[in-house]
């Protein structure tokens, strides 16, 4: 009965996910029917078992599979080990012998999804004693001497609190766990709450003793020095990994040239990511000093009564931004808005407003005379984790024919993102794009819900790195999970220009983007699909790409990657070659960031992104200049001069190389967002995004 419990999550995971339709046997076999388990060799993919099936799945924004939590989470919880053996058992040892290691954490509050693991039931390390509550009279007095205490030291106070306390029936503990973290205005971009999920919470007297002795201990304050943020983004490319030291006791885990250079910087982390290496037991580096420079600007906020905060919810910062329009009609005939769709057909559909979706080149080019344009994009937030990444791939060195840099859209999601950043690849000339605010699966979602979302997350891109309202024109739904009708309502109704989330399976030939005037000219891969038409509304389908083992998979980063670099170069060029030797229709190059940091994979990209920026007919583009050449098709001849290619962003601010740092309350605790704008009062979320002239709040 357990199985059928999760049979609707792991349907949606299937279906929802990074689309993945493999062709043959995957080498992994489901010990359970129904599941979630690691991959045996990278850490950033675990795999979801439905009806005995294994489908390969990745995490996103920089996180790596947690075994323990059965979910994504950040590399510095989960004690990555690229070696680990397959077999499910042994991965259970592991991690028991990593927990060993972890006595003295606390537990932490994140709930693991339940499983069946009937034939693993003696080595269950997830289930924990239950244990009735004590009396409250210390905890109330923990709870008033926190309160009196400064904001450097709350934290000690916490944790030992949390250590002193027994275990509270589950409602009660996750109250006062919230209660507790709305104290600190410790900036963290994880929860404050320590990180480990199965700690034996049966303490020893001497366990006791030692918590007592630990919670007297001062929060160190010669940490490392801040990240300075004048340095130039997308600058000189680096060379090699950073150099860090390591103890003898402390053994390097994990840790990619890019994550030790994210490191070396990072006010006050540790230099692995491992929480069994710590050498500081009250894991001080969850938390960024308070004496670092770029918390100068810092103001504790206090709000008299709820009216006060009622205030602030409505926002104090105004966007003067134009409302976004889509590219103006030429011919209003044609469908309307929310009619049934019926079948496209030329005559009535015609370029540059309407299209149907083909295979076929657009006005009437012939192959030799198509640019191949490719549409290079990635998804989720922009923050310290991937701006390494995007420094040595957007390096000045690399060019389109027309001397331009290379460009790419960015599909960002609110939480965690630095908007100082975001406002740095806008000013270079890339695209930014509405990833949604809270990085939920929309499929449910009502008009409105994809409204607060979307257009939400624009005006936060707006009000805070300073991107145009009109220059946010796409989106793509997370999980790729489109809401239908609903969502494309919410498009054409918020003057959006275009979506890139819907899979296509047929690539032989691959197809062009495309309206939707009319009804879809190819399958449904993750329902529900629109079945209404929504004039102008572009769409920039995900056409799949076969992997070298013939699985189909809908982004890059959820086909079955190759071993080494030179296999992941010939898996990008063989599915690149059968759009540029076919009818030369956009190839995708659509990543999650946390792809990159398996250093073979990165590696292989760049050297096939060399390979074909040496070719006269390759232009590395966003999706928005995309659909500007599909409304106006230009042959190679003259697509030096084509406009919406040149690089002249004179009208767009400049880059935020020194920002301010916002502190804002969220949910059960303190959250930090970097900007060059004016801060909020609080932090930017659905239904309250910070604008005060918003037009979606009020919804």
């Amino acid at each position: 009965m357990r199985s059928f419990c999760l049979l609707p999550r792991l349907l949606a995971a299937a279906l929802l996910g990074l689309l993945v339709v493999s062709g043959k046997k995957s080498d992994f076999r489901c010990p359970e029917e129904f599941g979630y388990y690691s991959h045996p060799t990278d850490c950033n993919l675990y795999y979801v078992c439905v009806f005995g099936g294994p489908l390969l799945e990745s995490c996103t924004g920089g996180l790596v599979y947690s075994h323990d939590l059965q979910t994504c989470d950040w590399p510095r919880n989960v004690a990555c080990n690229s070696n680990r053996n397959s077999i499910l058992d042994e991965t259970l040892n592991i991690a028991v012998a990593l927990d060993s290691q972890k006595d003295d954490k606390s537990k932490s509050n994140r709930t693991p999804r339940k499983q069946n693991n009937s034939k693993n039931n003696n080595n269950n390390i997830l289930a924990l004693p239950k244990q009735t509550s004590r009396d409250g009279t210390i905890a109330e007095e923990l709870e008033e001497e926190i309160l009196s205490l400064t904001p450097m030291n709350r934290k000690n106070a916490i944790y030992r609190k949390k250590q002193r306390d027994d275990v509270f029936d589950d409602d009660e503990e996750e109250e006062e766990e919230e209660e507790l973290l709305a104290l600190s205005p410790q900036p963290s971009i994880v929860s404050t709450v320590t990180h480990g999920a199965t700690n034996n919470l049966q303490k020893s007297k001497d366990q006791e003793e030692k918590i007592d002795r630990i919670s007297t201990i001062d929060i160190l304050e010669d940490l490392q020095p801040a990240l300075q943020f004048g340095d130039v983004l997308f600058g000189q490319r680096t060379s090699g990994s950073s150099k860090i030291s390591n103890s003898n006791n402390n053994q390097e885990v994990n840790n990619t040239h890019i994550q030790q250079s994210l490191l070396a910087h990072y006010p006050g982390e540790s230099k692995v990511l491992d929480d069994s290496q710590d050498l500081d037991p009250l894991d001080i580096f969850y938390y960024t000093n308070w004496e670092d420079p770029i918390y100068d600007q810092f103001e504790e906020v206090e709000y008299d009564d709820k009216q006060d905060i009622i205030d602030k919810i409505k926002g104090s910062v105004w966007i003067d931004d134009k409302t976004p329009q889509r590219p103006s009609r030429t011919d209003d005939q044609g469908p309307r808005a929310e009619d049934p769709v019926t079948h496209c057909t030329k005559a009535k559909c015609k370029l540059p407003d309407c299209r149907c979706g083909s295979a076929e080149i657009p006005g009437n080019l012939s192959v030799r005379n198509t640019p191949q344009l490719v549409v290079l994009t990635f998804d989720d937030s922009v923050n310290d984790l991937n701006k390494q990444l995007y420094q040595d791939i957007f390096h000045t060195s690399r060019k389109n024919p027309n001397g331009c840099p290379i460009a790419a859209t960015f599909y960002v999601s609110h939480e965690w993102t630095d908007y100082g950043l975001v406002q740095s690849l806008y000013s270079d000339g890339h695209e930014i794009a509405s990833h949604s605010i809270s990085h939920s699966f929309g499929e449910q979602f009502s008009k409105t819900k994809w409204l607060k979302e979307m257009a939400g997350q624009r005006e936060i891109l707006a009000g805070f790195a300073g991107i145009k309202l009109e220059d946010v024109r796409g989106i793509r739904a997370p999980f790729l999970a489109i809401g239908g009708n609903n969502m494309f309502s919410m498009l054409y109704d918020a003057n959006f220009t275009y979506d890139s989330s819907m899979p296509i399976y047929d690539n032989r030939p691959p197809t062009f983007p495309y309206t939707m005037d009319y009804k879809l000219t190819h399958d449904c891969m993750i329902p529900p699909c629109p079945n209404r038409a929504f004039p102008g509304v572009w769409e920039i389908p995900l056409v799949m790409w076969n992997d070298l083992k013939d699985g189909r998979c809908s982004m890059a980063d959820a086909c079955s990657n190759p071993p080494n670099a030179e296999g992941v170069y010939y898996m990008i060029m063989k599915n690149f070659q059968r759009h540029y030797n076919t009818n030369r229709s956009p190839f995708g190059l659509s990543y999650h960031p946390a792809w990159f940091t398996t250093p073979h994979h990165k590696e292989g990209f760049e050297l096939f992104l060399d390979t074909i920026l040496a070719m006269e007919d390759v232009w590395v583009v966003t999706a928005w200049q995309t659909i500007q050449w599909m409304r106006d098709p230009t042959p190679i001849q003259n697509i030096n001069q084509f406009k919406p290619f040149k690089c002249e962003y004179k009208e767009r601010p400049p880059r935020c190389d020194k920002p301010k740092v916002c502190n804002l309350w969220h949910k059960s605790g303190v959250r930090y967002m970097r900007t060059c704008q004016e801060c909020p009062d609080l932090y930017p979320w659905t239904g309250r995004t910070g604008i005060a002239n918003s037009l979606v709040d009020p919804l």
